[in-house]
């Protein structure tokens, strides 16, 4: 179990803000505009999540198994204390993973699943080494979802306002009338 929890550390935000931020950075050096696109979203989505999810454990104090587990304490707390250990809801590393898996998927389509099943590794893995409770990796993955979507969101929208409008070019046939 230490090597799976030590594994899904890829899940932490300063894995994926660093692989987020090589593709975008690698998009941009290339000159690859989806390579970039999908830094640019996999970094936002990253962002929005983990702003989210911060934001509801800070609404919802929850110690995580391990401390019912090793203590046989488990109190919940609306605006509870600010340690680690009560940090249970919703699972930051779900959110993480499956806020930058769905932005990888959208940008590439072939690397969906295995995006997919990463996310899903993560995500699964934190139940049995005493991180978080089934609903803290539902909650995480819902966060990395609505995250990832309004991110896009906002990205198409940017790109559509920014995109210069096609005009159909002026015909050069002449029309010549009878009289």
């Amino acid at each position: 179990m230490r090597g799976l929890g030590t594994l899904s550390e890829v899940g932490d935000q300063p894995p994926l803000l660093a692989l987020s931020g090589v593709v975008l950075a690698y998009g941009v050096l290339a000159g690859d505009r989806c390579a970039a696109g999908a830094g640019a979203r996999m970094l936002g989505s990253l962002i929005l999540a983990t702003w989210i999810k911060t934001g509801l454990k800070s609404l919802v104090a929850r110690t995580r198994p391990n401390v019912l587990l090793d203590k046989g304490q488990y109190p919940v707390e609306p605006f509870g204390p600010d340690a680690g250990s009560w940090h249970s809801f919703p699972s930051g590393h779900t959110a993480g993973s499956v806020a930058v898996a769905r932005a990888v998927g959208r940008a590439y389509p072939q690397a969906r699943t295995a995006a997919y099943a990463g996310a899903a590794a993560v995500a699964l893995v934190q139940i049995p080494r005493g991180a978080h409770y089934p609903a803290d990796v539902v909650g995480g993955a819902v966060v990395g979802l609505v995250a990832e979507a309004a991110i896009n969101g906002i990205a198409k929208y940017l790109f559509a306002a920014t995109s210069k409008p096609k005009i159909a070019p002026k015909s050069t046939v002449a029309t010549h009338q009878r009289a």
